[in-house]
């Protein structure tokens, strides 16, 4: 459902009850563990959606855009808390309620209520379908096959990939060193190169990583 249309049918009652918030890119809208008090309806820029071990590794597994709900599977799982942390992944705007008001608004709007079933559902497949191979998975192929995701159907001669270690280790759920470890593999398997730290990968090597999956 379009942003247009949810804030055009948002009922008035509702929309009182709401306020705008602003957040930069890094900053937290809602961590894990804290009481999930609110929910929020992104309006303009994205989120990433990651979970924290015991272990200090963290985990980023989804991301989140314009008209998606922050915090809805929280609230209406009736846990009490934030199952994850978001954090803005650009300037972010979002519209903030509160649980009783996201709740008051899905008794008062059937087609509001069908929206959000749709969208917990979207969230929640992928998830679902990915979990026990990521996790079972080993690191070297998690790297592997996140780099080819990474690509997609981009064209081009040189592909630079921007990401740091750090963040490769979370959205893969391993540590820096692992990434390390496996960035040293593939430099030496000729499937990429390190240009000033960063990971490049020209046309030949792109075939050649494709080969490598599917050989594995």
């Amino acid at each position: 459902m379009e942003l247009e249309f949810i804030l055009e049918h948002m009922p008035e009652e509702i929309r009182r009850q709401t306020t705008h918030k602003n957040y930069v890119s890094g900053e937290t809208i809602v961590r894990k563990g804290e009481d999930a008090k609110h929910v929020y309806l992104i309006t303009k820029g994205s989120t990433r959606v990651s979970n924290e071990f015991a272990s200090g590794q963290r985990y980023t597994f989804a991301s989140l855009g314009i008209a998606e709900l922050i915090g809805d599977l929280d609230v209406l799982a009736g846990t009490g808390v934030y199952a994850a942390t978001n954090e803005a992944d650009s300037a972010c705007e979002v519209i903030a309620m509160r649980a009783e008001t996201f709740l008051q608004w899905m008794h008062m709007d059937n087609e509001f209520a069908v929206m959000v079933a749709r969208m917990l559902a979207a969230k929640m497949y992928p998830t679902s379908n990915e979990a026990g191979r990521i996790k079972f998975q080993p690191s070297f192929e998690r790297l592997h096959s996140y780099l080819l995701k990474r690509l997609g159907d981009i064209q081009t001669d040189l592909f630079i990939l921007h990401t740091s270690r750090q963040q490769i280790a979370d959205d893969i759920g391993t540590s820096v060193k692992t990434v390390n470890r496996g960035v040293l593999k593939l430099k030496e398997a000729g499937l990429i190169t390190l240009l000033h730290g960063k990971i490049t990968i020209n046309k030949d090597q792109q075939k050649a990583l494709k080969d490598a999956l599917a050989d594995e």
